[in-house]
């Protein structure tokens, strides 16, 4: 009697679980002036596919034919959770050399968090011995061009590039190269943003390789938010009134995303040869804004990661929103990230090879 009252608790959980999963399945194919509501739910996929797992080991349990609802949203959730988490195994280097390539957002080296770690950025850097680095967020209190000599110098790079994200600020994205940069160039975003996204071109050998540096859109935290994440009362405004904050902010950013990942999109597609995407997405791998911008390119982390990666380290849950991506004339033989450089973002790391002409 029990187990049939519980039973008929549990069936309506799981078709709304399983329905809430196969939602948040479409929201990279769904534009966010459209709903954001299911970019918002693209964020809940690995919790949403746990819980359909625990109705699926449920109705297992009880050898009950309810549970081919949930297993057949688990199958068709397989593909996705693949970007979550991944187990490749040992991948086969290719004889040629590969270029060692990092991405990390700078957290304008913790100048806003009364803290200064510049000098740990370059040493990693300069132990990680790579061949090219991405840089978002990238500041200094006076002389920025001064301050990215600085830091390639002392990360023991040969070239670089900078860009300011307006004249008279401070702030701006670099790329780093122990190849010579044979052009280079920006990506601007439309409307009124702190983001943009910029590319240099690498003579790597014979060929020559286009490296992008993109920073999508933030949601743009304010301290109110981090108080109400971490459940603290704030006396001027309920509960509800900083939801709907947090969550129009949120809708913000993800219309702005959109544009600027179609930016991006469409600066790759009339790019040729070897091309290399790394950068802060400020989005989850089941995003609008990530399938644009990945769209006809491989995934370092599908290709060559294990375990569940995660590259944001703030107060707010933890996603993987950085990415190293390339083209299909390419190869990726190792992927790895480290919280070796302080701030709310890890470093992530990639060897990448170019494939052999036939």
């Amino acid at each position: 009697m029990v187990v049939r009252i519980l039973n008929l608790l549990v069936f309506p959980l799981t078709l709304v679980t399983g329905l809430l999963l196969g939602a948040s399945m479409l929201s990279p194919f769904v534009h966010p002036s459209i709903s954001s509501w299911f970019q918002v739910l693209g964020l809940a996929f690995p919790i949403l596919f746990l819980i359909n797992l625990l109705f699926l080991l449920y109705w297992w349990l009880q050898l009950r034919l309810k549970l081919i609802f949930p297993l057949c949203m688990a199958i068709l959730g397989l593909n996705s959770m693949s970007k979550y988490a991944q187990y490749t195994g040992e991948q086969a280097a290719p004889s040629t050399g590969p270029v060692k390539v990092g991405s990390v957002n700078a957290q304008l080296f913790g100048a806003y968090q009364n803290r200064w770690f510049f000098d740990t950025v370059a040493g990693v850097l300069k132990a990680k011995n790579l061949d090219v680095v991405c840089l978002q967020e990238v500041y200094a209190k006076k002389d920025l061009e001064g301050n990215a000599l600085k830091l390639r110098r002392q990360a023991g790079f040969k070239h670089h590039i900078l860009h300011r994200l307006v004249p008279e600020r401070n702030y701006g994205m670099m790329i780093l190269s122990q190849h010579p940069i044979v052009g280079s160039g920006r990506v601007d975003f439309p409307g009124n943003t702190g983001n943009m996204a910029i590319f240099a071109d690498l003579l790597v050998g014979e060929d020559t390789i286009r490296v992008y540096n993109v920073h999508l859109q933030s949601i743009r935290f304010r301290k109110t938010d981090y108080d109400f994440v971490n459940g603290s009362d704030n006396p001027n405004k309920s509960n509800l009134e900083q939801g709907k904050g947090l969550l129009r902010r949120m809708r913000d950013a993800y219309e702005k995303r959109a544009s600027q990942s179609e930016a991006v999109a469409a600066h790759l597609k009339n790019a040729t040869g070897v091309q290399v995407v790394c950068g802060d997405f400020n989005d989850v791998p089941l995003s609008y804004a990530y399938r644009t911008v990945s769209k006809d390119l491989h995934d370092a982390f599908r290709e060559a990661g294990n375990g569940i990666e995660r590259t944001y380290l703030g107060p707010f849950p933890s996603f993987r929103i950085d990415y190293i991506l390339f083209s299909k004339n390419m190869a990726c033989s190792q992927y790895s990230s480290t919280s070796e450089i302080p701030g709310d973002h890890k470093l992530i790391l990639a060897d990448l090879y170019l494939r052999k002409k036939p």
